[in-house]
C-alpha cells in the first residue's frame, strides 16, 4: 500500500473519481478548484487523463502517478519541489511576445 493511500484515505473514493472529488481529496475542500488549474499541468507529466466512459479518473492511477513522481516507486527520497507555478506571470509574458 503506498504512502499517499495510508495518509489520505483513498478508501472512501470511487474507483473513477470527478475532478472536483479529487481535488478536495487532494488538496482539501478549501482549495478544490485549484486543481482545475493544476490537473493539465500534471496530465503533460503523465496524470492519468479524464475516461469519459466511466466519468472521471482512474484514482489507483493517480496514486501511482503521484508515488512515481515523488519516487516512492523507486524508494528514492523526495525530490524537492521545482517552486511555485506563477500562472499570471507566465500570461503576461506569452502577451508581451506578440
Amino acid at each position: 500500500m503506498s504512502r499517499i493511500t495510508k495518509l489520505a484515505s483513498s478508501e472512501a473514493l470511487p474507483l473513477f473519481a470527478a475532478d472536483d472529488v479529487i481535488g478536495a481529496w487532494l488538496l482539501g475542500p478549501q482549495r478544490r478548484q485549484e486543481w482545475q488549474q493544476i490537473a493539465p499541468l500534471l496530465e503533460a507529466r503523465g496524470l492519468p487523463k479524464i475516461d469519459h466512459l466511466m466519468g472521471g479518473r482512474y484514482t489507483p492511477a493517480i496514486i501511482s502517478f503521484f508515488d512515481h513522481l515523488y519516487g516512492l516507486d523507486r524508494g528514492d527520497c523526495y525530490p524537492a519541489p521545482d517552486g511555485i507555478e506563477d500562472f499570471e506571470g507566465w500570461k503576461q509574458k506569452r502577451k508581451s511576445r506578440s
